[in-house]
C-alpha cells in the first residue's frame, strides 16, 4: 500500500469515526416521542370530547415543555402539579397567559405522546387536543401523569400515576403501565 493510500483511508476513517460519534451523541441527548394512543388511560379519551369541570387557563412558553409545533399551547389549572412553576414562571415572563377558560369548556382530545428526555431519562405523557372558547381556537397540551420513583424501583411496570385533569370530576387512583419513548 503506498502512502497516499494509506493517509487517504486513515482520513476516511477519522472522518466516518467523527461522523458516527455525532451521530451517537445526537441519538442520547435528543429527546425521544412514542404514541400513547393505545395505552391505558388515554386510550379511554383520544376522540373524545370532554367539557372542563373546572376554570384553567392556556399558556404560551418561551422553553416548551413539548415539542410537538401542532399544539403550541399549554393548558394548566390549579390542581395540576405544575402550578406553582406556573405562578413563578409568569412572574420572570418564562411564560404568558393567553386566556382563561370557564367550567363548561368543549375540549376535543386528539392525541397522546410519551417524550422521554435523553439527557435526564426523565419521561413525561403529554395529552393533547383543541379548544374553541369566544372565537379563539387553542391548539394545547396538557402534561398529564408522572413516574412514581419508588414504584420504578421496586421494579413495577405499574407506576403511573395521574392527576386530576381539569375534565375529570375526580382522580383516578389506579397505577398504569407506560413504556419509555424510543427515538425510532
Amino acid at each position: 500500500m503506498t502512502g497516499k493510500k494509506f493517509i487517504r483511508n486513515a482520513i476516511l476513517m477519522i472522518i466516518g469515526a467523527i461522523g458516527g460519534l455525532v451521530f451517537l451523541i445526537y441519538a442520547t441527548v435528543k429527546t425521544k416521542a412514542t404514541s400513547l394512543n393505545q395505552y391505558e388511560p388515554f386510550k379511554a379519551w383520544i376522540g373524545e370530547t370532554v367539557v372542563l369541570k373546572r376554570e384553567a387557563a392556556v399558556f404560551k412558553e418561551k422553553l416548551r415543555s413539548n415539542e410537538n409545533g401542532r399544539y403550541p399551547c399549554t393548558l394548566l389549572d390549579s390542581l395540576h402539579p405544575k402550578w406553582r412553576y406556573v405562578q413563578v414562571s409568569k412572574t420572570i415572563g418564562d411564560l404568558e397567559e393567553i386566556g382563561k377558560l370557564p367550567a363548561g369548556t368543549v375540549l376535543k382530545l386528539e392525541c397522546t405522546i410519551q417524550y422521554t428526555n435523553g439527557v435526564s431519562g426523565s419521561s413525561y405523557p403529554t395529552i393533547f387536543g383543541t379548544i374553541t372558547e369566544n372565537g379563539n381556537t387553542y391548539k394545547i397540551g396538557y402534561q398529564w401523569g408522572s413516574r412514581e420513583i419508588g414504584k420504578c424501583v421496586a421494579d413495577t411496570d405499574k407506576c403511573w400515576p395521574f392527576n386530576q385533569a381539569p375534565w375529570q370530576a375526580e382522580r383516578d387512583t389506579t397505577f398504569y403501565a407506560l413504556p419509555t419513548a424510543t427515538l425510532w
